[in-house]
């Protein structure tokens, strides 16, 4: 006979796999702080190449008026604004990562957590089970 209760666990365990995969088992085998670093490790290489994309898109359309206007411009001044701006942008960039990072992993680190309840209670149920067989055999 088909225990209910078994199935409706093993299907809410299914739901689980199906939803969030792998990126449990891989983002909870790390510890949060690992992962976090990880994260904005990740995000300071990524951010780079997004400023160098932006500065690049913003010299390209204003190509004619930069040309006048680095005809007698100061480029350490220059320098020293878009190097604050990359600064200002890492900064708020990163801080969006990782607290991003964060909440990642404390919502699959609770989805992990409740399939270990769901495996758990399964297991238990089988248990259970075993010993009501041996039980019956004994007598």
């Amino acid at each position: 006979m088909i225990d209910q209760y078994r199935v409706r666990q093993m299907s809410r365990m299914a739901m689980l796999e199906s939803e969030v995969g792998k990126n449990v088992i891989k983002i909870c085998s790390y510890r949060r702080a690992d992962y976090v670093i990880m994260q904005i490790i990740k995000g300071f290489f990524l951010g780079t190449v997004c400023f160098a994309a932006i500065l690049t898109l913003v010299f390209c359309f204003l190509w004619d008026d930069l040309n006048t206007f680095f005809a007698d411009a100061q480029y350490m001044e220059y320098a020293r604004q878009i190097l604050m701006g990359y600064i200002v942008f890492m900064a708020v960039y990163l801080v969006i990562c990782a607290l991003a990072a964060i909440h990642r992993y404390n919502r699959y680190g609770e989805l992990r957590n409740q399939y270990l309840r769901y495996l758990n209670s399964l297991g238990r149920s089988y248990e259970a089970d075993r010993r009501r067989h041996r039980r019956k055999r004994k007598k």
